[in-house]
């Protein structure tokens, strides 16, 4: 991605851990059904991704950004709270501070890197929406 990362890359990625933290400190608490795993586990993605991306991983800035358009997905279907939405702006940082710098090297591929991320993210919603009321039997 880049030699070093500038400081709001950085500042943007250590946003995401804490976000990702309070996630899974929330889902931890929680007395609830088993969407409360799942949320827990795209809140991982969050966290590894954040972390990969601070090792100057650029896929760990798609897998942010895919974990980010699954939590706008969720809280747009109503599958989540409001706060589904914090996390979704907090976890998309990372691209919008890392998206001229790649574009610079490819614009092409900057934008198939940012629609597979977010079709990723977006499917992932899709299929929780789906197979959810089975799972939980609702």
């Amino acid at each position: 991605m880049l030699r070093r990362l500038p400081l709001r890359v950085i500042v943007s990625l250590l946003a995401v851990h804490v976000i990702a933290l309070d996630v899974l400190a929330l889902c931890a608490t929680s007395d609830g059904h088993l969407g409360r795993y799942v949320t827990a586990a795209a809140a991982a993605a969050l966290a590894f991704g954040a972390t990969a991306a601070l090792c100057e991983r650029t896929w760990g800035v798609g897998l942010v950004l895919a974990a980010a358009t699954s939590f706008f997905v969720a809280g747009a279907l109503g599958m989540g709270p409001p706060f589904f939405f914090v996390v979704a702006a907090v976890g998309a940082l990372p691209f919008l501070f890392t998206m001229k710098h790649m574009a610079r090297f490819h614009v092409g591929a900057t934008v198939l890197f940012a629609l597979l991320a977010g079709a990723a993210g977006t499917t992932a919603s899709l299929a929780w929406n789906a197979v959810a009321p089975i799972v939980l039997g609702r």
